[in-house]
């Protein structure tokens, strides 16, 4: 059975077609259709599917470069082929830079039919190669589409550090668009420092291959300073070639302030923002399994609170504490872990201090407290204390008891009675 073949004939003799097609109809089982103007050639492109246009060069209206720039602004890729009788090597030249694919003198069947045939063919293989093209196009298309979806910053890089793709997180991260991304290097994005750990980490990816997780801090767009958690992989070529990376930027600010905060929370008091009971205890338990001893504890008791909150009520008793939290942090050394543990009770850890060491903090404690009494329009503050000091092998739970001790003997040996102006009035210790 012959093969089927659906000419266009771009001819305006119409015995010199009549012979075309019975010389292809010995080949082919042949539809076809003869035009000779520009306007009849692109109803007939318009109107039908063709698999080959056989075209004579000179014709009284039209010609083949014409034709030519007919299929072109039509957009049809269709073997053309010149079948002219007579043709000069200048006109041929033309016509093949034209997009012509072949030309054949009127007349020579023994070229005409196997240049049809490999023509054919030809076509086939571009248009296979098209749909391929529009395949991994559409493919690449889905592939950015989804990406584009996900709201975590995502990137590609080839194996020397050159951004092959990004999604619209990264363009938004970044403050750029992916044609400001694609073909250039961190170094071209971002700052020299940030560039550099991240070519650092990426080097090290590249050697050792899997994949790589870590937290870092960057900036980039907003210039504010995002704490991050990298993910990134290396993926290889369809020949098991190394491809390049792909990586994501998870954004974990919000939870890492968020957790500093309940972090925050769980170890200091509300009011005074000292060190609560809870982290007072777990301190005081690994000092006693440390080497800094000895260590000596400082119990302090804002006196007479109660008086205060039932006289002037307990926006001023509240005051009072805080004016005390004040004077204690003010009083004690950094490594010092100043907590209140109860309503008007705080206590003082100072490893490696000794009798010597807790008598110049007393002497800087009273010093603060007699400048802060020393202002105007503010309640007096008094204060009682206990000292106890603990070697190596004694528990600081006990130590602990015995300036709590100390301190209730401190506050029972005071009077303290309503001064004038004030309402009340408390003595230093």
């Amino acid at each position: 059975m012959s093969q089927p073949l659906r000419v266009l004939i771009i001819e305006d003799s119409e015995d010199d077609c009549f012979l075309l097609v019975r010389a292809l109809k010995r080949e082919f089982d042949v539809t076809y259709e003869r035009v000779d103007t520009s306007a009849a050639l692109r109803d007939a492109l318009r109107a039908g599917k063709w698999d080959v246009i056989l075209s004579d060069y000179f014709m009284p209206q039209f010609d083949a470069p014409a034709a030519l720039a007919i299929l072109q602004e039509e957009e049809q890729d269709l073997p053309f082929i010149i079948v002219s009788g007579k043709i000069g090597e200048l006109e041929a030249v033309r016509a093949m830079k034209g997009g012509a694919h072949d030309y054949v003198m009127k007349g020579d069947q023994a070229r005409l039919i196997p240049a049809i045939r490999r023509e054919l063919r030809e076509a086939a293989i571009r248009e296979e190669r098209r749909k391929a093209d529009l395949d991994l196009r559409e493919q690449l298309h889905f592939r950015q589409a989804l990406i584009d979806s996900i709201p975590t910053p995502i990137f590609f890089k080839n194996p020397v550090g050159i951004f092959l793709g990004c999604n619209k997180a990264f363009e938004a991260f970044s403050g750029l668009d992916q044609s400001q991304i694609v073909g250039r290097t961190i170094f071209d994005i971002a700052p020299g420092s940030l560039a550099e750990n991240f070519e650092e980490s990426d080097r090290e990816l590249f050697l050792r291959g899997g994949t790589q997780i870590y937290e870092s801090s960057i900036s980039f767009a907003d210039r504010a300073i995002h704490d991050v958690i990298f993910y990134k992989a290396t993926f290889q070529n369809v020949d098991n070639s190394l491809g390049g990376l792909v990586g994501t930027i998870l954004d974990i600010t919000e939870r890492k302030q968020t957790e500093e905060k309940l972090r925050y929370m769980s170890t200091h008091d509300a009011l005074t923002g000292l060190y609560n009971r809870a982290y007072f205890q777990e301190e005081m338990e690994r000092l006693e399994q440390g080497r800094q001893f000895p260590v000596s504890i400082v119990i302090a008791d804002v006196d007479r609170l109660k008086y205060v909150n039932d006289t002037l009520g307990h926006a001023a008793g509240d005051e009072l504490i805080i004016s005390a939290a004040l004077v204690l942090k003010g009083a004690f050394r950094a490594e010092d872990v100043v907590a209140r543990i109860g309503g008007d009770e705080f206590a003082v850890l100072l490893p490696s201090a000794d009798t010597a060491a807790v008598d110049e903090a007393l002497h800087r404690l009273s010093t603060r407290l007699g400048s802060r009494n020393g202002s105007d329009d503010q309640l007096t503050l008094s204060m009682s204390f206990g000292v106890a000091t603990a070697v190596k092998g004694e528990r600081l739970e006990e130590t602990l008891k015995l300036a709590d001790k100390r301190m209730y003997h401190d506050k029972s040996t005071k009077s303290c009675i309503p001064a004038e102006g004030s309402g009340i009035s408390f003595p230093q210790p």
